[in-house]
């Protein structure tokens, strides 16, 4: 059986919203790699259900003693004896959920909601990670090709707000 992880390398940061550039193939075919995604980082982790896609810190550790930084689907909730919420997730492409990295994950591994998919953000980018587990900044043309999409957005929705008076 081979299990796939989906890992991240470019982030961006914004008052509520942060963009992620999706590596791997376990969140096939509703996120493919490259994709970028759009991130609510204030929604809270307690109105979470399941079906929802979030992006958290794993569990355990790759060899360097870092965490991976993942994007799943939450697919069980529970609460402990003391009432703390642990979420499960798996890649949509996985047959089963991967301990330690999809399960647990706790209120202080979260780092998400997504809420949103730019189809294939990373392929403007010229630098590949090194190491799939890595996160790394965004380059300077995955912000500029975000940028003019939100631009974009922006100018087409004062458009249709005055067309539509």
């Amino acid at each position: 059986m081979i299990l796939m992880t989906s890992f991240v390398y470019a982030q961006t940061s914004a008052p509520v919203n942060s963009t992620y550039i999706l590596t791997g193939t376990s969140m096939y075919p509703n996120i493919r790699s490259n994709d970028g995604v759009v991130v609510d980082t204030h929604f809270p982790f307690n109105n979470l259900s399941i079906g929802d896609i979030i992006v958290f810190n794993s569990y355990d550790t790759i060899n360097k003693g870092q965490h991976i930084v993942i994007i799943h689907r939450v697919v069980q909730i529970i609460n402990d004896r003391q009432g703390n919420r642990i979420i499960g997730t798996k890649g949509d492409a996985n047959p089963d959920s991967i301990p330690g990295i999809d399960y647990p994950v706790f209120q202080e591994n979260y780092i998400g909601k997504v809420i949103s998919v730019i189809p294939q953000l990373g392929t403007t980018s010229q630098q590949q990670p090194a190491n799939s587990g890595e996160a790394k900044n965004a380059t300077y043309n995955d912000l500029l090709v975000l940028a003019t999409i939100g631009s974009a957005g922006v100018v087409a929705g004062y458009i249709y707000r005055k067309i539509h008076k």
